[in-house]
């Protein structure tokens, strides 16, 4: 059954769209959550499970690989760990693929969405309060990687609105981050790129699908404060970076009759400037024939993108 392939049945509202159907190869599918220790981290190369971070919860983490420097995947929003080890084409998935070179991992963020048929919120980590923000989430994932003893350096890769939580992470962390991938990333400039459009906007990307409507632990992000705490966080600093955007466009939800997709896209497009703003000599590498998705697209060129900026901050160091 290695080439079946699984079709997401539903629209998940995720960061900044909705998930296209997507047909999903069954072997690429994440391993089930397994305890495990935080002895064990230091005998395995290779692990999957649920890491205890304190304060009676736990997160599951995936990692694979050796070597420094450490890569981190975040997701979207909504998204959990699935999308790093999903490829519709060019494979092998990011999270193997980059594993060929150096340690990489994933993990979910309480109330995310896994890749299923039907699709069900992950209960492979406790839930927490929502909704949350850019530092709830940061220390959270600073725990976690404390725990499970992957040191840094650490290159960051951000999917959509993970773009947003890695740049926090990396401006709270300045010693900890060397680079960082954006993956078709959400901007901080957004609210003002959109304008009028911003309300309806917010509106569309936080209603979760009807089957999580009434489920309390359903991820739900406060971009407007979390955008706050990277403004008041101090600056950047110089780091390779690595911009990637979508070509094709935006999947149109049904709960977006009132919103202006032409906005929506000028928004993503001029945002994607201001991300390639952020440092200097950054390629911006527009990914022809991709949607939202182009680490499932096209898992080579975020692959690609990754090694370029391991390479250029080897050179920095």
């Amino acid at each position: 059954m290695r080439n079946h392939m699984l079709i997401l049945a539903r629209h998940l509202v995720i960061a900044m769209s909705v998930l296209p159907i997507l047909a999903l190869h069954e072997s690429c599918r994440a391993e089930e959550p397994a305890a495990i220790s935080n002895l064990q981290f230091e005998k395995a190369d290779d692990f999957s499970g649920a890491v205890d971070i304190g304060s009676g919860r736990k997160l599951y983490l995936m990692c694979r690989g050796k070597g420094q420097p450490a890569v981190i995947l975040e997701s979207g929003y909504h998204e959990s760990s699935d999308a790093w080890v999903t490829a519709d084409a060019f494979p092998p998935a990011v999270l193997p693929g980059v594993a060929e070179f150096t340690r990489v991992c994933a993990y979910d963020r309480p109330g995310t969405a896994r890749y299923t048929v039907p699709p069900q919120i992950n209960d492979r980590s406790t839930p927490a309060p929502m909704p949350r923000t850019a530092e709830a989430i940061e220390a959270d994932l600073h725990a976690l990687l404390g725990a499970a003893r992957v040191s840094p350096p650490y290159i960051l890769v951000g999917h959509s609105l993970g773009g947003l939580l890695v740049r926090y992470f990396a401006q709270v962390h300045p010693d900890e981050v060397i680079g960082m991938v954006m993956v078709d990333a959400f901007p901080i400039e957004m609210r003002d790129l959109l304008g009028a459009e911003w309300s309806t906007y917010r509106t569309v990307i936080d209603e979760p699908i009807p089957d999580f409507v009434t489920d309390p632990h359903f991820e739900r992000i406060d971009v407007e404060a979390s955008i706050a705490e990277i403004r008041k966080a101090p600056g950047l600093k110089k780091m390779p970076l690595v911009v990637l955007s979508k070509t094709e466009p935006f999947a149109r939800p049904p709960n977006a009759t009132q919103l202006s997709f032409d906005s929506v896209e000028q928004a993503w497009l001029e945002g994607a400037a201001e991300l390639v703003r952020l440092q200097p000599e950054t390629p911006h590498i527009k990914v022809t024939g991709s949607d939202h998705y182009i680490q499932v697209n096209q898992p080579d060129l975020v692959i690609q993108s990754i090694r370029l900026v391991i390479e250029r901050a080897g050179k920095l160091q």
